[in-house]
């Protein structure tokens, strides 16, 4: 593993960001996590680093954000010879009625956006239990 963070999060909301910061920190893996609030921002951020060794183990967009939406991000990061092969993440309210279409587009997982704490912390476990299963595998 590098020593980059195990875990991209893009979210706009200042109150879902915070949530989410929470469940990771209860889970004890708040610093294997780095927030970013746009798509352009975590864009830009993946193209500037040196080296593909520092590239996450996933990547998680929420869907619904002003701007650049997840699903263009996806899109850009599967269009990008460097960034394609990253795993990402998506979550939304309302996941149902793209989870087939985000698929299709690339993502390897897709995710109700929890209303509760509760929701939000299983959430970040299953996230964490995602990067560490594959973490597993890679060894």
């Amino acid at each position: 593993m590098s020593k980059s963070h195990s875990i991209l999060l893009v979210e706009d909301d200042a109150d879902d960001r915070y949530i989410m910061h929470l469940a990771f920190t209860e889970l004890n893996y708040a610093e294997q996590v780095k927030v970013f609030n746009s798509g352009e921002d975590i864009l830009k951020y993946l193209q500037n680093l040196p080296h593909s060794d520092l590239y996450p183990s996933l990547v998680v967009l929420d869907y619904n954000m002003p701007g650049m939406n997840g699903g263009e991000v996806l899109m850009r990061m599967k269009m990008d010879d460097g960034l394609r092969d990253i795993p990402v993440a998506m979550y939304s309210t309302g996941m149902r009625s793209l989870e087939a279409k985000l698929r299709g587009m690339g993502a390897t997982h897709c995710f109700e956006k929890g209303q509760q704490i509760t929701e939000v912390v299983t959430l970040a476990l299953r996230l964490k239990n995602i990067v560490e299963n594959e973490e597993l595998m890679e060894e």
